[in-house]
């Protein structure tokens, strides 16, 4: 099973906010069914930024709390974590 919520809140026209979470439960490795992933849930963040007419600014943080999980797997021993806390900055030009 898998759950995601997000919320964006605009403190003024010009700067706003996001929360998310996202939770993913138990699952396994391959189709032998001989190893599983333990669930885990995940909270990611943006900040918003209207710059200028046309000009916008966000900044996101995926895994905010740093946890160690598991997303996916290619077997049962080729399991890679997810990413560690990541930020990555945009900003788009509207014309």
């Amino acid at each position: 099973h898998n759950l995601s919520l997000w919320t964006r809140y605009d403190f003024t026209p010009r700067i706003g906010a996001g929360l998310g979470v996202h939770h993913q439960s138990r699952s396994f490795a391959s189709i032998s069914n001989a190893v599983a992933l333990p669930s885990y849930t995940r909270v990611d963040a943006a900040v918003f930024f209207r710059i200028a007419e046309g000009i916008e600014a966000q900044i996101n943080v995926e895994n905010l709390l740093d946890e160690t999980y598991f997303p996916t797997a290619h077997n049962d021993n080729n399991i890679p974590p997810g990413a560690p806390m990541t930020a990555r900055g945009t900003v788009r030009l509207r014309f």
